[in-house]
């Protein structure tokens, strides 16, 4: 049995609107990178290019899938005035709450999207050296990592090439908020060619995501909060991932999302985002941590 048979039960009535959505051109997603542009300049800008834009969520802006190309060669871009990402993935740091004064970690970082968006929420005029950590365990990913956070103007960030699961020892109780957007089976990316995996593999993945888990709420503060996020259909890697952190040794709390989409379906483990003409599939659950057991 193949991805298609599965998300036909997963996905129930869904399933034709979401498989659709698969081979169905996404609008252009973008934030303002406010560390070295303001969103006037950005939109004036985008009217001198004649790019049509709206704001969706603060900061976030889409516009038609064919500005891609328009907006991946401008300067806006090359500049790093601009990230180009999916709505959803901007949902994790949006949702996180980081604010200034925070010590936040982004622990599975690269290419480097959520950690910049994080930065444009703690920075501002008067601290301009946020608490902010980045992790990212394989070493290619880890120098595109620098190389985002680099053009973007964030070379505060601290970063480390380390296994995200070592802060389980090495950091207890240090953060006031943890974004974990963990390696997944991906399929929120599906296409024609998409590398599927086995029942085996995914098992295998969900088992690291429990561990990344785990190691993210004992880096937590008591009372600190977290997003725990994917780009996948699959409740393995999901719900059930989130399950077992209420049976484990913490204390936790599930939160409600403070900013959603339409296309958002909240449930008592979390939410998940129905791919649409705009977004990618994903799944987030905001987690309080109350205290270790």
């Amino acid at each position: 049995m193949g991805f298609k048979e599965d998300l036909q039960k997963i996905a129930g009535e869904d399933f034709e609107r979401i498989w659709a959505s698969f081979w169905t051109p996404k609008q252009t997603g973008f934030f303002v990178n406010s560390l070295l542009a303001s969103a006037e300049e950005i939109e004036r800008e985008l009217s001198n290019l004649n790019i049509k834009f709206e704001s969706v969520l603060p900061n976030f802006y889409l516009t038609d899938s064919g500005a891609k190309a328009v907006l991946s060669r401008s300067e806006l871009f090359n500049s790093g005035k601009i990230y180009i990402q999916n709505v959803s993935s901007y949902l994790a740091p949006l949702n996180l709450g980081a604010s200034e004064g925070m010590s936040v970690l982004d622990m599975c970082a690269s290419p480097g999207g959520k950690t910049i968006a994080l930065a444009n929420f703690m920075a501002s005029e008067s601290n301009l050296n946020p608490n902010l950590a980045a992790m990212e365990a394989n070493k290619d990913r880890f120098f595109t990592l620098k190389s985002n956070l680099k053009k973007y103007g964030c070379e505060f960030a601290r970063t480390y090439n380390k296994d995200a699961r070592s802060i389980a020892k090495t950091c207890e109780g240090r953060f006031d908020r943890i974004l974990l957007d963990a390696p997944c089976s991906g399929y929120a990316g599906y296409c024609e060619g998409f590398p599927e995996k086995s029942h085996k593999e995914i098992k295998a993945i969900a088992k690291l995501q429990k561990g990344l888990l785990n190691a993210a709420l004992t880096a937590l503060k008591d009372g600190g909060e977290m997003i725990y996020s994917t780009c996948t259909f699959y409740a393995e890697e999901n719900e059930e991932v989130v399950a077992n952190a209420l049976n484990s040794k913490f204390e936790i709390e599930l939160l409600p999302l403070s900013f959603t989409l339409p296309e958002c379906q909240s449930g008592e483990l979390g939410a998940r985002v129905v791919p649409s003409g705009r977004a990618d599939g994903f799944y987030l659950a905001k987690i309080k941590k109350i205290r270790r057991l």
